[in-house]
């Protein structure tokens, strides 16, 4: 089975690369990961592409490579679901809804968090992919990114007591490793990942200043609207993130977007539409394409949609579209696409 990640976890790729001495483009195309690709963030890339190009990249450049991307990414990496997480009451309510959810941003990665004796959390990460030692660079990518959006959360002053990699330490670089932390790294350990403080734990996520706006500018800038005041692709984009979690509600859509709910329905309204009209909107959509046109079952596509069951999706999808997604599926499975 192929496991997808963000094409947003190579924010910042091309400029390191290139600081580096290497031609990202050339790289990627190797890999098979052409530039097309990786324009929108939201773009889902093969994962095991991804741990390819980090290790190449590793050869021409630096052993260092993966830490140095992760470590330079962090909470803006993830979009409006970073937003959303930064707007939780505390870091542990943060943290869990990320844990909860890894899957919008990387399948295939587990984030757990388990109590130690000392009273530190420990947080730990596991890419499937990554299981066997194949993509060390990967695993350093994964826990710098990690470790950075504490760091945005809790301030840049935070840093670990103890940082871990189930592999072996780079024959050059090493120091960097506890230069960036800025804590002991210990190396061929039983897991990967890193011990966060329950004060730290306790705080309230810091709001990255800007950070909806440079979303907005990112991966909106080509969408050309009749107003400047038109949020409508905007609130589909963060309906879309958060309906899997199932928490797509306009209060925490206008959390993402830093808007009381108040000031978005009235901004909606001045665009002739609604936050219920654009929840049906994407759904629709949605439910059209993973139906018609995917193989996954639908009771996944029913969840991702964040509705509670089958049963409430499937009355949706008949008022849609006439059928009853059963059948669409039935007759998909008899032409050879299921």
């Amino acid at each position: 089975m192929t496991e997808f990640v963000r094409a947003g976890s190579l924010n910042g790729y091309d400029e390191l690369a290139r600081k580096m001495g290497a031609n990202p483009v050339q790289l990627q195309k190797s890999v098979g990961l052409p530039s097309s690709q990786l324009r929108d963030p939201d773009n889902l890339i093969p994962y095991e592409k991804l741990g390819k190009l980090m290790e190449l990249t590793a050869r021409e450049t630096a052993q260092t490579f993966g830490l140095r991307l992760g470590i330079g990414q962090g909470l803006r990496i993830l979009g409006l679901f970073g937003a959303y997480m930064s707007r939780q009451d505390n870091i542990t309510n943060a943290l869990a809804v990320g844990s909860k959810h890894t899957h919008l941003h990387a399948q295939g990665a587990i984030l757990t968090m388990e109590p130690t004796q000392t009273g530190d959390t420990e947080l730990k990460l596991d890419i499937l992919i990554a299981q066997t030692g194949r993509f060390p660079q990967l695993m350093a990518l994964s826990i710098g990114l990690v470790y950075q959006l504490i760091r945005d959360m809790a301030g840049h002053q935070w840093h670990s007591s103890r940082v871990f990699f189930r592999h072996p330490p780079p024959e050059k670089g090493k120091d960097l490793y506890t230069q960036l932390f800025s804590c002991p790294v210990e190396f061929n350990a039983e897991h990967d990942g890193f011990y966060i403080d329950r004060e730290t734990l306790r705080k309230k996520p810091r709001a990255l200043e800007g950070l909806v706006n440079e979303i907005i500018f990112s991966q909106f800038e080509q969408i050309k609207t009749s107003s400047d005041n038109d949020l409508t692709p905007l609130v589909k984009h963060a309906i879309l993130g958060l309906l899997p979690t199932g928490d797509c509600s306009k209060t925490n859509v206008a959390l993402c977007l830093d808007m009381h709910p108040k000031k978005l329905q009235r901004t909606l309204e001045s665009s002739n539409t609604s936050f219920r009209m654009l929840l049906e909107e994407t759904r629709r959509e949605v439910a059209e394409t993973a139906v018609y046109k995917s193989s996954m079952s639908l009771t996944s596509i029913a969840l991702n949609l964040g509705y509670a069951d089958l049963a409430v999706f499937s009355r949706s999808f008949r008022r849609w579209f006439g059928i009853p997604p059963s059948m669409v599926e039935r007759r998909r499975q008899y032409k050879g696409f299921g």
